[in-house]
């Protein structure tokens, strides 16, 4: 099926930088960066835990 959404493809960098302005917006900050926060310790700690 044909979509009618017709405006030009966006790059992944467009994509990036609309993500980017959204957490430099003090509401939402909060919400991006203490979920990112956990998931580098948890990745980490599961790394550290696999290569010890």
């Amino acid at each position: 099926m044909v979509s009618s959404f017709t405006s030009a493809p966006r790059s992944g960098f467009y994509y990036f930088a609309q993500g980017w302005k959204l957490v430099s917006q003090p509401g939402i900050r909060r919400f991006v960066i203490l979920p990112l926060l956990v998931n580098i310790l948890l990745m980490g700690g599961a790394f550290w835990w696999l290569f010890t």
